[in-house]
């Protein structure tokens, strides 16, 4: 018990005595310093300045004012503590008064972008006070806005070549290949030749317009052409040689100085048949052979015609004499009808009924006894291209003028000052959308962080990504508004 009660008397003895040296010290008081921390931030082009307030209840403390190095938190980097300007470094706090201090840093001076932390000790005669001191550092402005412009180039280079480049050299290549196998084939008919060559001139027009929509319907048809000729080339050879043979053997008839109505018809449906292959209007040989086997009908029903109403003018001399002249007249104007006849199925039906109508009064005239001639017709007919009879005193109507006049909806002038509004208003559009998205993303990516470039390869490459991205966001924009028919050009 004795050991407790000594115990417990020296616990009190060694209390007593600090309460009395507690007492007799005089007391310590922090100085007040706002604010607490100090935060400097800016891009390395800058010199950052910022005060510090000092002030203290006691009359004129002195107080001497240090800073340490800034160091990054990878200490990778650090500010040194020379180029952080402290004025006034010696502060004598008058009483009941603020006082100020300037900090300056030189961003410039950072070996490297990021946030340095140090400190900023306050030294007076009852000991140190530190106030904690950040530093946050970013790149100058200039290279974000170049590397952020040069992926807006990346973008809109591809995103012109992907919209008019690349259309065009799609088709350029098609249009190669396919002149290649043009060339390579030398049974390809000239004509047939002709109507892929055709197709190509208009790829080549819409080209030029930037119509690549036209381009790629023409070049696909140009193609579909080829295509035809290729799967049944021998068929179209044998019908094509057919025709040439045919024109050879009827090249006298169908290049007579004074052609028939009747011929100058089948000579323009000769005439149609090529035109039709240039144009590609034949599907299958098949159809090209109808063609020609309506031709040479036609031309064999002309030629039997012709061979039979003389047949028929010989028959009729077996007719008396008065009558003889009476049906040569008939059998001119059965001929004339023939000439001026259309070489279609309608006409050739028309004619043949006429024909036989003639050849069985014919045969009956020269049956029947002759004792009373027959008067002559005294009237003047002429037969008109269609082969009806005419008086020679019935007008043909007017055909009613043309006038040679339309009306000019635009000037050339006009079309250019449009086509250069239409230019400057696609290329307003287009720099003011890839400025607006740009300038959102250099403050989302570059002043929304304040340590921009201290991770290089992140930040220089955001902002790279951004940029190309922005025309690519600009265009897809466009074309949605396009297809649900906003007034929004490229």
């Amino acid at each position: 018990m004795t050991r407790y009660f000594c115990r417990f008397l020296h616990q009190r003895t060694v209390l007593a005595i600090a309460t009395a040296v507690i007492t007799i010290s005089p007391a310590y008081a922090e100085l007040n310093v706002s604010p607490e921390s100090v935060t400097i931030a800016g891009d390395r082009a800058n010199k950052i300045s910022t005060t510090l307030t000092l002030s203290d209840d006691r009359a004129n403390p002195a107080l001497k004012i240090a800073v340490s190095d800034l160091r990054r938190a990878d200490g990778a980097a650090s500010i040194s503590s020379k180029t952080i300007v402290i004025e006034p470094t010696d502060v004598a706090v008058p009483g009941n008064a603020p006082d100020q201090v300037t900090i300056t840093v030189d961003l410039a001076e950072a070996s490297a972008n990021g946030e340095f932390s140090g400190s900023l000790y306050l030294y007076h005669r009852d000991g140190r006070q530190v106030i904690p001191l950040i530093v946050r550092v970013k790149e100058n402005p200039v290279w974000p806005w170049i590397v952020m412009f040069v992926g807006i180039g990346l973008g809109t280079s591809l995103s012109i070549y992907r919209v008019d480049g690349r259309s065009r050299d799609e088709i350029v290549v098609q249009m190669g290949y396919l002149q290649n196998q043009m060339n390579g084939d030398p049974k390809l008919f000239k004509d047939f030749k002709a109507s892929i060559d055709a197709k190509l001139r208009r790829v080549t027009a819409a080209l030029n317009d930037q119509d690549w929509e036209t381009a790629k319907t023409e070049v696909a048809g140009a193609k579909e052409l080829w295509n035809r000729w290729d799967n049944r080339r021998d068929e179209w050879v044998a019908q094509l040689d057919y025709g040439d043979k045919f024109l050879k053997e009827n090249k006298t008839d169908l290049e007579a100085e004074k052609l028939t109505i009747f011929m100058q018809g089948v000579k323009n449906n000769i005439d149609a048949v090529y035109r039709r292959l240039r144009a590609g209007q034949y599907a299958m040989p098949e159809d090209l052979n109808k063609d020609f086997s309506d031709i040479g009908d036609n031309l064999l029903f002309y030629r039997e015609g012709r061979a039979a109403i003389t047949r028929l003018k010989e028959r009729r001399h077996k007719l008396p004499s008065g009558k003889e002249s009476d049906w040569l007249t008939k059998l001119q104007e059965l001929e004339t009808e023939l000439n001026n006849s259309k070489p279609d199925k309608d006409s050739r039906i028309k004619w043949q009924e006429s024909f036989e109508d003639k050849q069985a009064k014919l045969n009956e005239a020269i049956s029947a006894p002759s004792d009373q001639p027959s008067p002559q017709q005294n009237a003047l007919i002429v037969l008109g291209r269609s082969g009806t009879v005419m008086n020679e005193v019935q007008q043909v109507a007017l055909v009613p003028p043309v006038s040679g006049q339309t009306r000019i909806i635009g000037t050339p002038q006009q079309a250019d000052q449009a086509k250069r509004n239409l230019w400057w208003f696609n290329q307003t559009s287009r720099c003011v959308a890839i400025i607006f998205l740009a300038w959102l993303g250099m403050i989302e990516l570059y002043s929304g962080k304040p340590t921009f470039g201290a991770e290089p390869l992140r930040d220089y490459f955001a902002l790279l990504a951004w940029g190309f991205g922005a025309e690519l966001t600009r265009e897809s924009v466009a074309r949605t508004t396009q297809e649900l028919g906003l007034p929004l050009v490229k």
